[in-house]
């Protein structure tokens, strides 16, 4: 998988001789997006396919590059696998979250019969946050309470993002991304990995 991933964003690169660059004079832009994190490898079995969400600031320099700041929430459906110390049951069919902090370098490149359009190949490194719900039984009291404990670590990210570019002035950009992330933690018994497909707008100012 990560070979693959790799192999998509060198491709991207090698490509680049054959497009000219970008020539929007406009310096900063913040983006929001929308879409579907689709959890891989043994972390799909606690963690679905679910709701990703982020925002960003775009920062471009020599012309060609840029540099992305992005945070992401991800609602996520998780069931847990794995009991522990915590609790002496599993909890499953819940809501839990996913809360990224990441920075982006990328480079920007336009075809030259379609100046609309570009492509924008990218890595990443961040830090991630991983909520774990617990369901805690006090049968003294007779009192069920959940409890969610937090996984922290890093992450490191690649993707490619197509974007459009249009005439209107409240919507300057339109944009798809995809991307592979892969975390360096533990959460149950498994190494946090996904793909992300998200649609979203961009605005320069």
């Amino acid at each position: 998988m990560k070979k693959s991933c790799f192999l998509f964003f060198g491709i991207s690169i090698c490509f680049t001789p054959f497009f000219a660059l970008a020539q929007d004079t406009t310096k900063l832009y913040f983006s929001s997006s929308a879409g579907l994190l689709k959890p891989l490898s043994t972390f799909a079995k606690s963690y679905n396919t679910s709701l990703a969400l982020s925002s960003g600031i775009e920062y471009r320099f020599a012309k060609r590059y840029f540099l992305l700041g992005e945070v992401g929430l991800n609602a996520v459906k998780y069931n847990q696998q794995f009991i522990d110390k915590s609790s002496a049951y599993l909890f499953q069919n819940t809501n839990s979250s996913v809360i990224s902090l990441g920075l982006n370098v990328g480079r920007i490149i336009q075809p030259k019969p379609a100046e609309s359009f570009s492509l924008s190949p990218y890595v990443g490194i961040g830090y991630i946050n991983v909520g774990e719900p617990r369901l805690l039984v006090d049968k003294t009291s007779q009192i069920i309470r959940q409890q969610v404990k937090r996984m922290q670590g890093l992450f490191t990210k690649i993707g490619t993002r197509f974007s459009y570019k249009t005439n209107a002035k409240a919507i300057q950009n339109v944009f798809f991304d995809v991307s592979y992330w892969n975390a360096y933690l533990l959460v149950q018994q498994s190494k946090p990995q996904a793909f992300i497909f998200v649609f979203g707008t961009k605005i320069g100012f």
